[in-house]
């Protein structure tokens, strides 16, 4: 503990310290659903800054408060000093948040309202416009990207802007002596990856918590700056020293207990992962269902890590697929088109549908299985080469690569990639026949609506000059027009047609959107298929890319003459990210496999029960059990109400802070008493613990006695046996009836005055 008399330096400085990296490390916490960038030094500049003038502001005016405090004892106005020290100790942390504050503003407005990314240090109307226009970006692309966003300059602005504000809220509450409450606004820097990501890092939460710990160090609240405590008794020093130590001891025990967790997690191959995938999910790893029922709504989902991967070029890759699923019966999919036989590679071997071509340069793509049980080997859906241990082989006709034994945790395996560098040219290009032999491609379920079905799809794409532009058509229509939403909770359990009602209800999630387009497709007698798998990941801050169970996903496959199996994606934007770039023909001809950042779960998973002999068709059973979906956009309203609760507490700690100020205080017979105990402290004379009231008078004068050499005056010992007898009976009478607290102001100020005078030999 670093007690108040110490000296506002100590206090003021240690306490801002701990402030600072406390919201500096909470701030680190963003990174998971923006990604690290220059933001991250200018948000730590911003705090560092802040929290400085704070700091000075705060101890120049304590230092201040201190000083005339000092004064005023002095003089033998102790009382009076008391209060004069309380309220300026108010108003020195109202007066440092504020000016914490307007620098603050200002260095939002220098470092974001010029223009690009540079620094204006003189801001003015110019740079207040360009900042709220900015802060409208965001809002924009907060609704329509998915997390992590890219650190533009205003989504920078956003993060940079919300940590100072959470820093001032902080500050505010530690320097208004409530350590105790000034570590839950963090949890504003920590809402977003909980809501969106599920997840903080633990070296956040180990420092953070820590820093808050020790802050409770800091000060014992109550204590009026600048002097000893109240109460000298060896008991109460020992009491206090105990909390200092105990507090110090348990932020000491949390940071070792995370750390330890954590390393043990990460050495345990079972519980490899993030810190805190144990508590996420009652199981270590993640299956695919290689079922997808339409009628139910996503529920639980997995937080475990699938895979890692590096890519040579440092670029995520496009979705990785695991299977892929034909028969559809209204309701459910399966694989109904028969294997073509699976055929023995090596390193060398390009793994391809027959017919699909590989012309562009190879990616390399370093991966590691994580968490992921499954017959089947997650890659990339170009043509691509793969280098792995096991006994592993490929179906050509499915393009799926599998195993008897499976994946196991922490297996390696390379792959490089070619691209066929698709582009609406070559697409549109594509020949009207050489359509592969199953039937099964094309096959459209028999139910009640099926009529009702081609019709919608031919209104939509029926006067499409080339397939191209009739899938097109479609995935247009479902990502973006007439009205549809992404709804994780639709729910179709009391469908007789499920893809009629989902275009007439126009909700749902990936599963839905894929299988509806498929059907649509096949009306229009274009061979279609559904890819199951993951999506890119997000970066994890070393250089890898992590793909976690929560990225699970479903998307439609047209089949083009010549150039094979190719992905469209329906599912809105706000969950699947830019469409692909062939898909998008306003987007040019870029290679198809530009990057589709994207954070959705949106295909059923499953959790292996116990029993590793289990067939897949009672694991399926639980599949559309143990389903959620994270909506991982960082919606602007979120950002809103944040800043409005971080206003509103800080509103609330200023009216409390100015309450304080004015509130008189109501001086009772016991507050006087103690007082003038702590008047005699500071001249050295304590009384024993075993000294009662009624005693007290007499020992104080034989103090004075042994000090002086002159006796106590006996006015001055009445005065005391007075206040001394109204504390008394305050204490311990069943009904008294003290002085009002203007006969105690008077008697405490005469005897104070008095006493200083005999023990300094001061008249």
């Amino acid at each position: 503990m670093i007690p108040a008399h110490r000296g506002p330096l100590v206090r003021t400085v240690t306490s801002g310290i701990l402030v600072a990296i406390a919201v500096i490390a909470s701030m680190h916490a963003l990174t998971l659903v923006v990604d690290p960038g220059p933001w991250l030094t200018a948000g730590t500049t911003g705090v560092v800054l802040v929290s400085t003038t704070s700091c000075v502001v705060r101890y120049l005016l304590l230092r201040t408060a201190v000083d005339r405090a000092a004064t005023r004892r002095a003089a033998g106005q102790g009382p009076s000093a008391d209060r004069a020290a309380d309220r300026a100790a108010g108003g020195a942390s109202f007066v440092a948040t504020a000016a914490g504050f307007l620098v603050a503003v200002w260095f939002v407005l220098a470092r974001y309202g010029g223009p690009g990314q540079r620094f204006e240090p003189f801001v003015g109307p110019d740079s207040v416009e360009q900042v709220l226009e900015r802060f409208r970006q965001a809002t924009e692309l907060m609704s329509t990207q998915v997390a992590p966003v890219d650190p533009g300059p205003a989504i920078s602005m956003v993060a940079v802007g919300g940590t100072l504000l959470v820093l001032l809220v902080v500050d505010s509450l530690a320097g208004a002596r409530m350590p105790g409450f000034a570590g839950v606004p963090l949890l504003l820097l920590w809402t977003p990856p909980l809501t969106l990501v599920g997840e903080v890092q633990w070296q956040v939460f180990v420092i953070s918590v820590t820093a808050m710990l020790l802050l409770l160090t800091v000060d014992p609240v109550g204590v009026t700056p600048g002097r000893h405590s109240e109460s000298d008794s060896a008991a109460v020093r020992r009491a206090q020293r105990f909390r200092s130590g105990i507090t110090a001891l348990t932020s000491v025990a949390v940071a070792a207990a995370s750390l330890g967790v954590a390393t043990g997690m990460a050495a345990l191959p079972a519980l490899a992962g993030t810190w805190n995938q144990l508590i996420s999910t009652p199981s270590n790893t993640v299956e695919l269902s290689s079922e997808l029922d339409m009628r139910q709504p996503l529920s639980a989902r997995s937080s475990n890590t699938v895979l890692t991967y590096t890519m040579a070029d440092g670029d995520p890759t496009g979705p990785l697929r695991v299977m892929t699923l034909t028969a559809f019966d209204g309701v459910q999919t399966n694989r109904n088109v028969p294997t073509g036989g699976l055929a023995d590679f090596d390193s060398t071997t390009i793994l391809a549908p027959p017919g699909e071509d590989a012309v562009g340069e190879g990616r390399r793509m370093d991966l590691r299985i994580g968490q992921l049980n499954g017959a089947e080997l997650p890659l990339p859906l170009e043509p691509r080469s793969v280098d792995i241990s096991g006994d592993w082989a490929y179906d050509a006709i499915r393009d799926e690569v599998r195993s008897g034994d499976g994946t196991e945790p922490g297996a390696p395996y390379s792959v490089q990639i070619v691209d066929r560098r698709l582009t609406p040219e070559l697409l549109r290009a594509a020949p009207t026949s050489g359509d592969p032999r199953s039937a099964g491609y094309i096959e459209v379920p028999d139910t009640e609506h099926r009529d009702d079905i081609a019709a919608y799809a031919e209104e939509i794409a029926g006067d499409a000059p080339t397939r191209f532009d009739a899938a097109v058509a479609l995935q247009n229509h479902l990502r973006s027009g007439e009205g549809f939403v992404y709804n994780p909770d639709a729910d179709y359990r009391g469908s007789s047609d499920t893809v009629w009602d989902f275009l007439q209800n126009k909700e749902g999630y990936c599963t839905q959107y894929a299988l509806s387009m498929m059907v649509m497709a096949r009306s229009l007698d274009i061979p279609a298929r559904i890819g199951v798998g993951w999506l890119p990941g997000r970066p994890d801050g070393n250089g890898s890319f992590r793909v976690t169970g929560q990225d699970s996903h479903a998307w439609p496959e047209i089949y083009f003459p010549s150039v094979g199996w190719v992905r469209f994606e329906p599912t809105p934007q706000v969950q699947t990210g830019p469409l692909p770039s062939y898909a998008n023909p306003s987007a040019g001809s870029a290679p198809s496999s530009s990057p589709t950042p994207t954070r959705a779960n949106e295909v059923p998973t499953r959790q292996p029960t116990q029993r590793p002999e289990q067939s897949d068709a009672g694991a399926t059973a639980d599949a559309s059990s143990s389903n959620e979906v994270s909506d991982r956009t960082l919606p602007g309203w979120a950002w809103v109400v944040a800043v409005a609760v971080a206003l509103g507490v800080l509103g609330g700690a200023a009216w409390l802070l100015l309450r304080r100020r004015t509130e008189a205080e109501v001086l009772d017979p016991e507050r006087a008493w103690t007082r003038v105990l702590a008047l005699l402290a500071e001249q050295e004379v304590r009384l024993g613990p075993s000294v009662t009231l009624r005693r007290a008078p007499a020992v104080i004068a034989d103090e004075v006695r042994t000090r002086t050499g002159t006796p106590l005056p006996d006015d001055v010992a009445e005065r005391l046996t007075a206040l001394a007898d109204a504390a008394e009976d305050e204490r311990y009478a069943r009904d008294s009836t003290p002085p009002t607290p203007a006969e105690l102001e008077e008697l405490m100020q005469t005897v104070t005055t008095d006493l200083t005078a005999v023990l300094t030999g001061k008249p």
